[in-house]
């Protein structure tokens, strides 16, 4: 039986990170059933529990040589691994993880990655050198392959654009949807808009927020609050104690889920406002039009990609008008959601494009 073993930012309660997980296992076990799957977490029980597969520590050296060794391939990715933005250090557990690989004798592919910003010049060095010594890279958007060509990789034919792997994710059955929407007075034939925060920015653009919900219910929408990470749930609440202060009645909350349903339950919404880029992903996947808010250079890439706005990012002073967006946005709501249409299946047949290389390598490596 061939095994695979995949590494990635699985098991942080990152909503997107597990999407690209779960899009993944369920792929190839469609594809390749009799593969066995096993995977790198930081939490590897539960991850182990909530996709069906074998789990190891990935912060456990001996238990990462254990599944290195026991594996056919290894997979790295998807995700924004290889970047230096959050942390150098962050970058280097990824850099030490593929030479290891390496110095195991096991081959390595690069998965549907998103490469960059890498600020450093110490980190373009590292990231050259370990990317050389993969048997094949997919990146999930050309601006990736933009740094690659600047490092100097991918000359030859072995990069490939393709797509993010969570355009291949199933969405929750329409019962699960509809327990979750009754379970939060969520009316699903109302007309749905969700709004997927994330901290980091001035108060003043919460309070926006907070005013923009008092413009929908307004124009006849349902606002409601999904929380894709654990952490963003302070700054969803916060805007949530806004809105009440504004004498307004509360929000509904929806936290603690897992991909597929986040994945129906955007389905049942008409937009999206979203601050992080699997938001946007998944909304995309759903057909369901978005307004996002350029606070990431790749959430900006992908809101040009599929022709969906973004606002400007908060942070560099640019001036923007919450409540106003949105009420442009409404105008334009069923040409975005044309644009959607036209450039969403050929992200989802590239994203099975990052299924072929796995399967494609493994079977010539076993």
């Amino acid at each position: 039986m061939a095994k695979l073993l995949l590494s990635g930012y699985y098991g942080f309660g990152n909503l997107g990170d597990e999407a690209i997980l779960a899009s993944t296992v369920e792929a190839i076990g469609r594809r390749a059933p009799g593969v066995d799957i096993s995977v790198l977490s930081a939490n590897p029980s539960e991850t182990s529990v909530s996709h069906g597969i074998k789990a190891f520590n990935r912060m456990s050296p001996g238990g990462v040589v254990s599944a290195i060794r026991a594996s056919d391939l290894v997979v790295f990715g998807g995700g924004s691994l290889l970047q230096d933005a959050t942390s150098f250090r962050s970058l280097s557990y990824y850099i030490a993880f593929i030479y290891l690989t390496k110095v195991l004798g096991k081959p390595l592919v690069v998965y549907a990655n998103g490469i960059g910003p890498l600020r450093s010049a110490l980190g373009k060095r590292l990231t050259r050198a370990a990317l050389l010594t993969a048997r094949e890279i997919t990146l999930r958007d050309p601006e990736s392959e933009s740094v690659l060509r600047e490092l100097g990789v991918g000359i030859d034919a072995k990069v490939t654009v393709t797509a993010d792997p969570a355009f291949l994710l199933t969405p929750a059955p329409p019962t699960r949807t509809r327990e979750i929407l009754a379970s939060h007075g969520l009316d699903q034939e109302r007309d749905i808009v969700w709004l997927a925060l994330r901290g980091g920015q001035e108060d003043g653009f919460y309070r926006a927020v907070a005013e923009a919900v008092t413009l929908l219910r307004s124009e006849g929408f349902c606002p409601a609050l999904l929380v894709m990470q654990e952490r963003d749930v302070p700054v969803s609440e916060a805007v949530e104690r806004s809105i009440s202060s504004q004498g307004e009645r509360p929000v509904p909350l929806v936290k603690g889920i897992r991909p597929a349903e986040a994945l129906g339950l955007l389905e049942k919404g008409v937009f999206c406002f979203g601050m992080r880029l699997h938001t946007l992903i998944l909304s995309a996947h759903a057909g369901v039009p978005f307004l996002g808010v350029d606070i990431d250079p790749k959430i900006g890439a992908f809101c040009r990609m599929v022709g969906n706005p973004a606002l400007p990012d908060p942070r560099t002073g640019s001036s923007w008008d919450v409540a106003g967006d949105f009420r442009r946005f409404l105008n334009g709501r069923t040409g975005y959601e044309a644009e959607l249409g036209k450039s969403v299946p050929a992200l989802r047949a590239k994203a099975a494009e990052n299924i072929d290389m796995i399967l494609r390598v493994l079977y010539s490596s076993v």
